[in-house]
């Protein structure tokens, strides 16, 4: 029922049947032509002024947090929608908790029909949850809409997208084999800081000893107790950590559960460095998203630093741009004087045990983690901890048996 040809044969049955005063044929002609122009009318206006959004509750999640998917579908005009169509582009790796979503080869939809009265709107709720680490989009949607008969169908897409970032898992620095108290050991150099009376902090009250130049006289009247003013140190430690994505010897071949492993492990030194005040920054060998050869964030630890931090890691690539070894060289002139580097890797070896002790012997604490199932081998005069192989991987927040060893 298309085109001109269809509405040509109406007129001629319509006129040779009144023609012949057949008054059964022209009212069905006339019923076949009401139809027509319904059809027409839904076919031609069925998309016009409907609209399709997804919102998310949080664009950012914790490993395995669950969030919220609102789809909302609204229709701004007097003609009703017998049906709606929506196919909208859904990330695989997301979760959906309340209903599964079929995988059509390799792009999976999220599949909505609904049908719209004259200016109603629609939502629908589903719940999500980020079960692996990554960044993720939703979207573009396809929109298809007809007739009440089923005789015409439009559509059109919507390139409107929205995404979702997932965390690395965090766990415990204690379920790393790190040893508890202080996790991070004897690794972070120490050096004696002094306090930086530029740097005001906040308040305290006065003990036997303080510096009466430091007396806080208006929050002494406050509160009536003698308060002293409290500044940051004037040297800040730094951390940096290097994850070496890098996993076999192909660069395009990878063994998930080690890549994963050594993400959670650097995550987690990450927010326990934090808690503790230090600057905290991530370098890795990972494609960058320009095609830059490695990702970097600067050592910091202002609010929010723990974010960028995670971000990064969430988008951190299996591929490598360049070696671990090529990336601490690079990394070298840019450390702060005393830094520690902390790197990371499941395919260790004499070029990166080389970069690490010039490292070392530069005034860094470098410190190596190996992800593997068997530890290797590396010189008596590097710091190393093997953190364990696949069967640690699976549950790096179970107790671990063996303690902390370090060379």
């Amino acid at each position: 029922m298309k085109g001109g040809l269809w509405w040509t044969f109406l007129g001629v049955l319509l006129i040779l049947a009144t023609l012949n005063g057949r008054g059964t044929l022209v009212l069905l002609t006339l019923v076949l032509a009401l139809a027509s122009g319904a059809s027409e009318l839904w076919a031609r206006h069925c998309l016009t002024n409907v609209t399709y959004r997804r919102r998310l509750g949080r664009t950012c999640l914790a490993y395995g947090e669950e969030t919220t998917l609102t789809l909302e579908f609204a229709n701004a005009k007097p003609l009703p929608l017998p049906w709606l169509l929506v196919r909208d582009r859904y990330p695989v790796p997301v979760t959906l908790v309340d209903a599964p979503v079929p995988a059509a080869a390799s792009r999976p939809y999220l599949d909505s029909v609904v049908s719209l009265r004259w200016y109603e709107r629609v939502t629908r709720s589903h719940r999500i949850r980020g079960d692996q680490r990554g960044f993720f989009c939703f979207g573009p949607a396809e929109i298809a809409s007809g007739d009440v008969f089923g005789f015409r169908r439009h559509q059109r897409v919507d390139d409107q997208t929205d995404t979702l970032i997932v965390y690395p898992r965090i766990v415990p620095v204690e379920a790393l084999g790190l040893p508890a108290g202080r996790p991070l050991g004897e690794w972070l150099a120490r050096r004696r800081v002094h306090a930086d009376p530029l740097r005001f902090v906040t308040v305290r009250d006065y003990a036997p000893g303080d510096s009466p130049r430091h007396l806080h006289w208006p929050a002494s009247a406050h509160t009536g107790r003698l308060q002293t003013k409290q500044f940051d140190p004037s040297d800040t430690l730094s951390l940096m950590l290097v994850v070496d994505v890098q996993t076999l010897q192909r660069a395009f071949e990878y063994i998930p559960e080690y890549l994963e492993y050594g993400i959670t492990a650097a995550a987690s030194i990450a927010m326990e460095a934090l808690a503790q005040r230090y600057m905290v920054g991530l370098c890795a060998n990972a494609l960058g998203a320009g095609g830059q050869g490695w990702v970097m964030v600067r050592p910091g630890r202002h609010p929010e630093q723990a974010h960028q931090l995670l971000t990064a890691m969430a988008m951190l690539s299996p591929f490598p741009g360049v070696s671990l070894a090529e990336t601490l060289h690079r990394l070298q002139p840019q450390l702060a004087y005393g830094a520690t580097v902390i790197a990371i890797t499941s395919r260790p070896g004499e070029a990166i045990y080389e970069r690490l002790l010039t490292l070392d012997a530069a005034g860094h604490s470098a410190v190596l983690l190996t992800v593997g199932d068997e530890a290797p081998v590396v010189p008596e005069t590097l710091r190393h901890h093997h953190l364990g192989g696949c069967d640690a991987a699976l549950d790096p927040a179970s107790p671990r048996r063996q303690a902390l060893s370090l060379a």
